[in-house]
């Protein structure tokens, strides 16, 4: 006849189990924070790649960060406005690759107002969300050419156009894409992205005043935000390559914009 365990056999048991759990759990944690991280860093690898095929097809031209299309003025999804992500579609086939996944597909200021998520294609602005909050943000100051204001339906509206890449010093050392955020982040836990990153120096030609404000307002590193580490982006570089880069190395030391904002500008090479 067996013997029966003993209460004190139990919670040897009970107590070995919560010890074992107590290991296992950050383990998994923690592999499961690295997997995401992995993705993320492929995804925007495929979008750098998708940008490199753009500008195959368009003389080796940037995309512009966004352009307005009067033909589309109408369409509620978009209003005529549409941000990059648009653009790398074709090459991307996937809409999901500009959403990172430590980001949530279900935030509710992406939903419109019969609350359809922002990858619902009947969703009223399922464009423009797409459009304008990636998570991973276009260095657009020095990847582009301003084009001036046009006054569109009622509102100024900057415009822009691409710039050649053969027109760049140092593309392995040129940010073209980086893990960002619109939102100021001083008790946000999760951020919505943003399609545009910025540069540290000021560029008084156009008004920029560079980064500005103190941590964790998003606009002190330039709206740049990494999901895996405070310090550190995951960035997709002109030449095509991506890896984790810390932000405070994309304030390169100097005192004038050349200097300061040389791995934004293209001259980090000398």
């Amino acid at each position: 006849m067996r013997r029966a365990f003993t209460l004190i056999e139990l919670l040897v048991a009970i107590a070995i189990i919560a010890i074992l759990a107590a290991i296992l759990f950050p383990v998994f944690a923690q592999a499961k924070r690295a997997a995401k991280k992995t993705a993320s860093l492929s995804n925007v690898k495929q979008i750098g790649t998708a940008a490199q095929l753009y500008m195959g097809d368009y003389d080796d031209m940037t995309p512009p960060v966004f352009w307005y299309d009067p033909n589309a003025a109408d369409f509620p999804s978009s209003y005529g406005f549409h941000y990059y992500p648009l653009l790398m579609l074709p090459y991307t086939k996937s809409e999901r690759l500009f959403l990172c996944p430590a980001d949530t597909a279900s935030d509710p200021t992406m939903a419109d107002s019969k609350g359809r998520g922002r990858f619902d294609p009947e969703n009223d602005l399922y464009d423009y969300f797409l459009g304008a909050n990636p998570s991973y943000g276009y260095n657009y100051r020095y990847l582009n050419t301003y084009l001036g204001t046009a006054t569109i339906q009622g509102m100024p509206t900057r415009m822009f156009s691409g710039v050649s890449a053969t027109s760049i010093g140092d593309t392995a050392q040129t940010v073209m894409f980086a893990e960002a955020t619109m939102k100021n982040l001083r008790g946000v836990t999760a951020p919505v992205g943003y399609a545009l990153i910025e540069p540290p120096f000021a560029i008084a030609q156009v008004g920029y005043p560079g980064w500005t404000g103190s941590f964790p307002d998003a606009r002190s590193q330039g709206q740049l935000w990494g999901r895996f580490d405070k310090n550190a982006v995951l960035v997709a570089w002109l030449d095509g390559h991506a890896k984790n880069t810390r932000i405070a190395t994309l304030k390169a030391p100097g005192d004038n914009e050349e200097s300061v904002n040389k791995f934004w500008n293209g001259k980090a090479g000398g």
